[in-house]
């Protein structure tokens, strides 16, 4: 047994061909599909229509299957889709919005964890160019300390050279 079933993008029908049924053509001479109708006027009723009236084909096909179902029927089909309190493809939308929403929140913690960590992040690059600077300085007073050593024993050295010099014989 064959059988196909394909949602279409509006979500009011569905297709299925199955097994021991007359394919059907439209005036298109396309293979007319078997489809259902989630209208709230015709719910749950069966109908044949052009495989191509979403493309806006001028064909026009269409064919009902089931009579119209009687008032309490329709009530009662109602009544099961107003349960929960709307049609499936509805419910499952409210679903991917709680799931946006939920995810949204996520983002928003994920976003306000990432500004505390790149603010975190830019406090300690000002600490460590801080330090780079303070590094340097103490770099240039020892070499600023050194030359002075130096010249200290410099001067030394001549004035003993001088004494020397002065205490000749």
């Amino acid at each position: 047994m064959e059988s196909r079933i394909l949602s279409s993008n509006s979500n009011s029908s569905h297709r299925s061909n199955g097994e021991g049924e007359r394919e059907r053509f439209c005036y298109c001479g396309l293979p007319s599909p078997r489809r259902t109708s989630w209208t709230r006027m015709n719910l749950g009723r069966r109908f044949y229509g052009c495989a191509r009236y979403r493309e806006g084909s001028k064909c026009k096909y269409f064919k009902w299957i089931d009579a119209k179902f009687s008032d309490r029927a329709t009530e009662v089909i109602l009544d099961l889709l107003d349960g929960r309190h709307q049609p499936p493809s509805t419910f499952l939308d409210d679903l991917d919005d709680q799931v946006e929403a939920s995810s949204a929140n996520y983002l928003k913690n994920e976003v306000s964890k990432q500004a505390e960590v790149s603010s975190v992040n830019y406090l300690l690059k000002n600490e460590v160019s801080r330090m780079k600077i303070e590094r340097k300085c103490y770099q240039m007073f020892i070499i600023v300390l050194f030359c002075y050593i130096a010249y200290l024993m410099i001067k030394c050295k001549a004035l003993e050279d001088k004494k020397k010099f002065l205490q000749l014989p």
